[in-house]
């Protein structure tokens, strides 16, 4: 955040500053890029409320409104949680009504942003009517002089969509103070009238979603040394609905801001809700607080709620789940933390110090669905204790230690597990000890791409005789499992070891996935229809991952499924060493044929994988299918939730039931990607 204002900011003019700027250094130029990478850049959630129609419908009839009774400048805030809609809604609802022109502000300082913006301002044919400033509501000054609607003129209608977000109203609310200090006229109105923050305790369970509930006995072994990367009280931006949970309470109104410039005016915080009174409705275990915002928008209300599908909700967990009875009445301290959310707390204990609080933030959020999955775990468990016994084996990628420990109480002669996180490393031998395997399972701090054979420290300085991983991602091979597997065969392990997991085959299908209010980052541009040309100007703030694929949950996604499944790729990790596939640089590219099984537009390749953990009998079966809707179909025993669907877009093509569609499928040794999706047609 800069600290001082430049002249285009501080001014009523969206201009970009012509003086003359110093060359930066190669350091600076990354930081900034790293900076904006971090901070700045949106996420898949970023760009779903640009499709969720009900919500641009309640926004363009309030506009409409506001603006007849109201007639003059109008302002939009940006907000952090969602690219800038509303001021598109905002401008083609007054343009479309036929109202008294009125300029529409965008206060946008996010200047990667705001240059997207102004694409897509063009691309609606806006320019006329909408101006993008540079700068926020903390900062810019309307121009006195100008007349009434004017550009720069004070605002006669303030727009705040932050408010919406349950995870930026906090910010969008000083910035509603902010303007109603310095932008406003003195009868402005602002949008939404007024905001309700919603809460309902709920109880929820380990489980495959990317949520910190509490970790517990997976696979027979204490995990509870690994709720140290959850922190005291994690608090959680998802999806009710896609969350398991259990409402343990009744919902109720945590606090009510009413935005009117008297209202925001007098109050010194506007999230000052110092307690929360919760009835609990069942005998249960209350372990977290769902929050969301209902805004009202003169005669409807915009919810954030669960139905909201362009949402997610704020899910803060308490520092110990408490248990409740029916009837029973929780009050609850609550606490504003800028930086996460609403914290909540039992008002009869002390508020945890500062350093409870400090979270590890080298491990990411997908190990807490990962140890959670029972199926996964089942299926290693069962090939471990068919592989290992009498054997020295190597663990790779080993996190909390579970497959390493799976290993030990199979019977293995020796077990050492790799770990290149140090507080995982760190974590996994408290979990050893818990578990009573510190001195029988040997963590070895590091990349096993660096390791020699020395470093295990087996008996007699032999190699391994099993190598185990699981370093698998949604698209298979993004966690780098071809050159881990090749390295270690290679290096740490005798001639012919085993290999745990044995084999892997890619499966795919073409389908259409529609624009729709979920976190898929589809491209406008090449979409070649209205509503993709309307927002085309965002392409160039996807996440750069989503170039190659993006993760989804299919069966939460709306698509039409255009072929069937067929395979891809197959990878043989315990081929023969003196075999290409058994190679770090591993490679190929191919042309696969399909058939389409319906009319339509194909503009995606979803795509999944299939695991053999040991070699058996029938290798065409496989242990474990990483989408459950197709196991049966891809010919697997099992199903795993802890990875999700991969999906990569392509350009669109217009596809007849009975065509032969040919698709152009490569893997390096850490990508799998689809391109050229064609219609074989006859002339």
């Amino acid at each position: 955040r800069r600290t001082m204002a430049s002249s285009d900011e501080s001014s009523s003019s969206d201009d970009e500053n012509e003086a003359v700027k110093p060359k930066r250094g190669l350091r600076s130029v990354l930081l900034q890029y790293m900076l904006y990478d971090a901070f700045v850049r949106p996420q898949p959630w970023h760009f779903a409320p640009l499709y969720d129609t009900d919500r641009e419908k309640v926004w363009r009839d309030a506009v409409r409104s506001v603006c007849d009774a109201h007639p003059g400048a109008v302002y939009v805030v940006s907000c952090a949680g969602e690219l800038p809609s509303v001021p598109i809604f905002a401008a083609s609802a007054i343009r479309d009504s036929a109202l008294s022109p009125s300029v529409v502000h965008v206060l946008e300082p996010r200047r990667p942003i705001a240059s997207a913006l102004r694409s897509v301002i063009g691309d609606n044919e806006l320019e006329a009517s909408v101006r993008v400033i540079p700068s926020s509501a903390s900062v810019f000054r309307p121009n006195p002089k100008a007349a009434e609607g004017a550009f720069g003129s004070a605002a006669r209608v303030l727009l705040v969509p932050g408010v919406e977000d349950i995870s930026t109203i906090g910010r969008a609310l000083e910035d509603v103070k902010d303007a109603c200090e310095h932008l406003l006229t003195s009868d402005a109105a602002i949008l939404p009238s007024r905001v309700s923050i919603r809460a309902v305790g709920v109880s929820v369970p380990a489980q495959t979603e990317v949520v910190r509930a509490r970790v517990g006995v997976v696979s027979g072994f204490d995990l509870g040394a690994f709720n140290r990367f959850r922190g005291g009280s994690p608090v959680d931006l998802v999806r009710l609905r896609d969350v398991k949970h259990t409402a343990v309470t009744d919902e109720t109104e945590l606090t009510r801001v009413l935005l009117t410039s008297s209202e925001v005016r007098d109050k010194e915080c506007l999230l000052d809700a110092v307690e929360l009174e919760l009835r609990a409705t069942v005998d249960g275990e209350l372990t977290a607080i769902a929050l969301w915002t209902d805004c009202e928008m003169l005669d409807e209300t915009l919810s954030g709620g669960i139905e909201r599908k362009s949402r997610r909700q704020m899910l803060s967990f308490l520092p110990s789940p408490l248990s409740v009875s029916s009837g029973s009445v929780v009050k609850l301290r609550v606490s504003h933390d800028p930086s996460s959310g609403l914290e909540f707390s039992p008002v009869d204990v002390s508020p945890a110090s500062a350093d409870a609080k400090t979270v590890s933030m080298s491990v990411e959020r997908w190990h807490f669905p990962m140890v959670n999955d029972e199926r996964r775990n089942s299926v290693y468990d069962r090939a471990i204790r068919d592989a290992t016994i009498g054997r020295r084996v190597i663990d790779i990628g080993g996190g909390t230690g579970l497959l390493a420990m799976m290993a030990a109480r199979a019977g293995a002669a020796e077990v050492v597990t790799v770990e290149r996180v140090a507080d995982m490393a760190e974590c996994a031998r408290e979990v050893l000890a818990s578990n009573s395997f510190a001195d029988t399972v040997r963590v070895v701090h590091g990349s096993s791409l660096d390791l020699e054979p020395e470093a295990l420290n087996f008996k007699d300085n032999a190699k391994a005789e099993i190598v185990l991983s699981e370093v698998l991602d949604d698209g298979l091979l993004g966690e780098g499992v071809i050159p881990t597997v090749a390295h270690a065969r290679r290096n740490l392990a005798v001639p012919g070891a085993r290999v745990i997991p044995a084999a892997a085959k890619v499966w795919a299908q073409v389908v259409h996935i529609p624009f729709q209010p979920e976190p898929l980052v589809r491209p406008a541009a090449a979409a070649g229809d209205v509503e993709g040309a309307r927002w085309a100007g965002y392409d160039t703030m996807r996440p750069p991952q989503v170039k190659n694929y993006t993760s989804v949950r299919l069966d939460r996604v709306a698509h039409v499924a255009l072929t069937e499944p067929f395979p891809v790729f197959g990878f043989d990790f315990d081929a023969d060493l003196d075999d290409p596939s058994s190679t770090a640089e591993y490679c190929r590219e191919t042309v696969l044929n399909a058939t389409a099984t319906r009319e339509g537009i194909a503009n995606a390749v979803v795509f999944w994988f299939t695991l053999t953990l040991n070699r058996g009998e029938d290798d065409a079966i496989a242990d474990i299918c990483t989408y459950p809707a197709m196991a049966e179909r891809c010919g697997a025993k099992e199903s795993s939730r802890c990875w999700n669907e991969a999906v990569q877009f392509v350009e669109s093509v217009a596809v007849r039931s009975g065509e032969t569609l040919s698709v152009k499928a490569a893997h390096g040794p850490t990508r799998v990607s689809f391109s050229d999706v064609r219609a074989r047609r006859e002339e």
